[in-house]
């Protein structure tokens, strides 16, 4: 007699949920980090260890795209380009960081945010950390030796800026104003979310609640920040409102003007001068290693400075292949995100459920968290921040929930055919800025 074995049925667990939300908190308030006797503990490595066993064991469907793949395909350039520039052992130790920073929390969050409720606590989780850092910055204005509640965090003198304000830091990685920035552009769309919500206490709060970003975006200190921020403006009303040819045309120039916009200020700003050269070094870096890059992790000891720009810099360390694979997992899911949001426009919204409603609500606030990404990040170098795949992650959740809720509006926007073309669109990016960069330089 064969034996067949029993059929998994679909689990959502709950306590696959409850842990990765507390690897949220870890990652994001860092709590364990505020108190001297706790601030070495491996708190962020034991949740998603924790969190990634009991999703396999107990959690049904795992949720495996084609954005997952191609970001699990960077892990043998990584390696490579270690080995041909000189140190295997440092390639393999990049690839590990890799999978521990980006492809499980990646998998985890696309995979565990089944609901819109489990959604929404992360963006109140992400709000409230954002706030943590904000009151940590103010503190650190006020003291007179600009020193934060947090433990040991100080803000950063900006010594390249006309401004007497200091730069705030957190915690962790964010000890890095830039995080911080990056982060708090990344969770602005989340306040509007809440505030279109009909209860006006939760209008008043979100009012206040960006204010208090507004205040942020200030104190970081960072340019970087304040386009992020900024563009979001434009780009809301050339998503909604502009046609497929001028969105095409904003896409197509914004690299442009970015490069020329920097270039203006150069003669001024120091700064904006040694993010041209960076960016001109990290395609001549691709020129020269065009198979295998410089190597992740290497572009400052090529340079002598980061790259201060996502894109380049993956160019730069891990070559044509690398970037293709990381852009046009990037590429892909925004784009996914832009069609569900056009497509969606042309259906009678009086013929939808409530539930597809909100979860194309959804969608659209997490197509303007990965906006803020693409401009942002534009002018930073987070190529492999665990910010960026959080984000991705929770933005595949929406998708893979939407596609259930409408499965034909999903086969036409979110399938492999627009992975594969945005290997070939994110390239666009850097085209322009070699052009910008040959006509400005």
């Amino acid at each position: 007699m064969v034996k067949y074995a029993p059929i998994i049925k679909n689990t959502n667990s709950n306590f696959a949920f409850i842990l990765l939300y507390l690897y949220t908190i870890a990652v994001f308030i860092r709590p364990h980090e505020m108190f001297q006797i706790s601030v070495d503990w491996i708190l962020v490595k034991i949740l998603i260890i924790s969190c990634f066993i009991v999703t396999l064991i107990f959690h049904r469907p795992l949720q495996w795209t084609i954005h997952h793949w191609l970001l699990v395909m960077l892990l043998p350039f990584i390696a490579l380009s270690g080995f041909v520039n000189g140190s295997g052992a440092i390639g393999i130790g990049e690839a590990q960081k890799m999978i521990a920073a980006a492809i499980i929390p990646l998998f985890l969050f696309s995979t565990c945010v089944t609901s819109v409720k489990r959604q929404r606590y992360l963006m109140v989780l992400c709000i409230v950390a954002v706030i943590f850092m904000i009151h940590n910055g103010h503190y650190q204005q006020s003291s007179e030796f600009n020193l934060g509640w947090a433990l040991d965090t100080q803000g950063m003198e900006a010594n390249d800026r006309e401004t007497t304000v200091s730069r705030m830091t957190y915690l962790g990685f964010f000890a890095d104003p830039n995080d911080i920035g990056l982060f708090l552009v990344m969770c602005i769309p989340f306040i509007i979310y809440f505030f279109t919500q009909n209860k006006s206490l939760t209008k008043i709060t979100m009012l206040l609640t960006l204010s208090a970003f507004i205040y942020g975006i200030y104190i970081t200190g960072s340019r970087g920040t304040q386009l992020g921020a900024l563009s979001l403006i434009p780009i809301y009303y050339l998503v909604l409102y502009a046609g497929p040819k001028v969105m095409i045309g904003a896409v197509s120039i914004a690299p442009i003007a970015a490069v020329v916009l920097t270039g203006l200020t150069k003669s001024i700003d120091a700064s904006a001068n040694g993010r041209l050269e960076a960016w001109y070094a990290g395609i001549q870096m691709m020129l020269s290693h065009p198979i295998t890059g410089i190597g992740k992790g290497n572009f400052v000891d090529h340079h002598g400075l980061t790259a201060h720009n996502s894109y380049i810099l993956i160019l730069g360390e891990l070559g044509i292949p690398g970037y293709t694979l990381w852009g046009g997992a990037l590429v892909s899911i925004v784009l996914t995100g832009y069609l569900f949001i056009k497509k969606s426009s042309k259906i009678d919204y009086t013929t939808l459920t409530d539930e597809q409603k909100i979860e194309l609500k959804i969608n659209k606030t997490l197509f303007f968290s990965m906006i803020g990404f693409l401009v942002t990040g534009f002018f930073l170098s987070r190529s492999y921040t665990v910010i960026l795949f959080v984000f991705l992650g929770m933005t595949i959740a929406s998708h893979i929930r939407l596609t259930k809720l409408m499965p034909e509006l999903g086969k036409e926007c979110f399938n492999i055919n627009v992975a594969f073309r945005s290997m070939l669109y994110c390239w666009a990016i850097i085209v322009a800025v070699y052009i910008a960069l040959k006509l400005g330089l």
